[in-house]
């Protein structure tokens, strides 16, 4: 049976396009999905939304391949991915943003637009979607300090335009699960001044090459912070953990709440390594590891 067209591309050319995640993952491991989509327009997420939802196969967001775990072997389903979704929108009082700009470079904009917040944030990689999705940040900054509203498709194909609210973000947690962010927009404090931005930059820039490997493949923090004063990588480390490896993963010898590929690394080697470190954080300290890190299998 053939699949229902999809516009831009229909099922069959996704299904050709498709390639493994591996080398759009900044981990470096993961399998192929049975299709790949690349949207240009927010009409086309659209279409292609409603299409997999009425065809039954399931659909994952791509954005920057960052904060993500992909499992080797076929990936159930399709994958959408926004890195065409790019514009770049200065007003007044406000800066809108595609999904699938970099967020790199919008931290390093935000510091003579005066966008608050956002100057905190550099070192952290990725699309604006993903970010936005993830409610990224750290003890700098936080993608949520300037968001005020945000635009997608929701799981059902239509499109929203949502205003952020007091609640809405928490810590890696945004309204936004099931939904294909396609926009973002942060507001600018005509207060901010761009020096007191590049100093918070310089400042938080300087934090993260300190403590963490920037250079080095991973996919950020691989696990959530548990209540209370101490973080997923004080544990990870006062267990002796720093520098075990599965294979090719590695728990890093500079942040140890950081798997970084070492060079052959698979999903399975990551999973494993996962596993005993939540283990062994559970018999030494009596605390059970979450996820922060997105799988797909």
């Amino acid at each position: 049976m053939r699949w229902p067209v999809v516009l831009p591309h229909d099922f069959e050319d996704a299904r050709e396009r498709a390639q493994g995640l591996a080398r759009r993952t900044s981990l470096g491991v993961g399998g192929r999905p049975r299709y790949l989509f690349e949207p240009e327009t927010e009409e086309a997420c659209r279409e292609i939304v409603r299409a997999c939802g009425a065809a039954g196969v399931p659909l994952l967001v791509l954005g920057g391949g960052y904060n993500l775990l992909v499992d080797d072997g076929e990936i159930e389903g399709a994958v959408i991915a926004t890195r065409n979704l790019k514009y770049f929108r200065v007003h007044e009082d406000r800066v809108a943003v595609g999904a699938g700009n970099g967020f790199p470079d919008l931290v390093r904009k935000a510091i003579d637009l005066g966008i608050p917040g956002l100057p905190g944030c550099p070192g952290i990689p990725g699309s604006v979607g993903g970010v936005v999705f993830m409610n990224a940040g750290g003890r700098f900054g936080s993608v949520s300090d300037a968001l005020i509203e945000v635009t997608g498709i929701d799981a059902e194909g239509n499109s929203f335009r949502r205003f952020v609210r007091d609640g809405d973000m928490g810590y890696r947690r945004s309204p936004f699960a099931g939904c294909l962010v396609t926009g973002a927009t942060f507001r600018r404090d005509p207060a901010l001044t761009s020096e007191a931005a590049a100093a918070l930059f310089q400042r938080a820039m300087a934090w993260k090459r300190e403590t963490q490997p920037l250079t080095a493949r991973s996919a950020g923090c691989i696990f959530k912070n548990p209540d209370g004063p101490r973080s997923a990588g004080w544990f990870i480390e006062q267990s002796e953990l720093k520098g075990r490896s599965v294979g090719g993963a590695m728990v890093s010898t500079q942040h140890a709440n950081f798997i970084v590929n070492t060079g052959e690394a698979t999903a399975s080697d990551v999973h494993a390594l996962i596993r005993l470190v939540q283990a062994e954080v559970k018999s030494r300290h009596g605390v059970e590891l979450e996820l922060e890190v997105q799988r797909w299998s």
